[in-house]
């Protein structure tokens, strides 16, 4: 398990990715500087994993007052108890909402409005949260509802609503989500080839 020095520089490293995928020149001391003082998605995830720590620990008020501190300063709502692997990026953080229950795995890339929540107030599914995998891209103004799996390499399209399994490196789009196997690992391969 990694310890939060760790996860953080996971984060980072992910930042380096974009640098290599657009052809910039970068170093360490560049990605650290400009994702500390001007990526508002690095900003949201260090906060997140500061607030899990502190959750993590026992300390549960500054866990919620972290929170708090990064909705009002990035406006991602993660909670503090959800669980999130290590190398996360999130492109634009504004509207981003992360449920209690939710789980998502190593690698993931979010964008603007995504939101993994419980499918409604009834009490049968109001503590049902989704869990994602690995390598999992979640595009602007998804939304994961309920106690449903995504699986590894899986891609959600722009405005999806996903209220179903998706399976490992499949493709969900449209509202509701239609799902279309091996189209998502397919993208990110395309994406990895840039």
């Amino acid at each position: 398990m990694m310890n939060l020095r760790q996860l953080i520089q996971s984060d980072l490293d992910r930042y380096a990715e974009t640098y290599r995928l657009r052809g910039q020149k970068y170093s360490a001391g560049k990605i650290f500087l400009e994702s500390v003082f001007f990526k508002s998605g690095f900003k949201a995830a260090f906060y997140y994993r500061l607030s899990h720590a502190c959750y993590k620990k026992g300390w549960t008020y500054a866990a919620w007052w972290l929170t708090r501190r990064n909705q009002r300063s990035t406006g991602a709502e993660i909670e503090f108890n959800a669980q999130i692997g290590p190398g996360l990026l999130i492109a634009h953080p504004s509207g981003i909402v992360i449920g209690r229950g939710s789980a998502i795995g190593a690698q993931a890339t979010l964008f603007h409005g995504v939101t993994f929540g419980a499918r409604s107030w009834n009490p049968d599914e109001i503590n049902d949260f989704p869990r994602a995998g690995d390598r999992c891209f979640f595009f602007a103004h998804a939304v994961i509802l309920g106690g449903i799996r995504i699986g590894d390499r899986a891609v959600i399209a722009a405005n999806a609503v996903v209220r179903q399994d998706v399976p490992d490196g499949a493709l969900a789009a449209g509202v509701p989500a239609q799902i279309h196997a091996g189209k998502g690992e397919a993208m990110i391969r395309s994406f990895d080839k840039t």
